[in-house]
């Protein structure tokens, strides 16, 4: 799981000065393509296309990721009402900690009916989706 807080919001933290944020973004990743690919996803969720997604996602995500769980997800996104766009997306980079493996972030804020959702969208540098998280 990933962890980020706005820095600004700490001006006396002593490791405010010392860390970057947003996390450095890797140079192997292309940021309009993590965009593009995120903007997939997305659809793919609204279209309750769990084979869509499948296609995508790494064998972790695959294992993680049952067809229970995709009952869950649905019925939160159903509960938001008709998409309507999406509103914004920030990409950041990411790094797991124990194997260094580099990730890309993308967050993406989208408008329903009725609510807003928050999707946080990672990928591996292979483009495939490492981590699916929603609010």
């Amino acid at each position: 799981m990933f962890c980020y807080f706005n820095l600004h919001d700490y001006p006396n933290c002593h490791l405010a000065h010392r860390l970057q944020y947003p996390p450095p973004f890797s140079p192997d990743f292309n940021e309009e393509d993590v965009k593009l690919l995120s903007q997939d996803v997305v659809s793919l969720l609204n279209a309750l296309d769990s084979e869509g997604l499948r296609t995508l996602f790494t064998d972790q995500m695959n294992t993680a990721i049952t067809d229970d769980v995709f009952v869950q997800i649905y019925a939160a996104i159903e509960g938001g009402g008709k998409f309507e766009t999406i509103d914004n997306i920030t990409v950041v980079g990411s790094s797991d900690k124990s194997t260094g493996e580099e990730f890309a972030t993308a967050v993406v804020t989208a408008k329903y009916d009725n609510k807003s959702f928050t999707y946080t969208i990672t990928f591996n540098k292979q483009m495939q989706l490492a981590g699916l998280y929603y609010r």
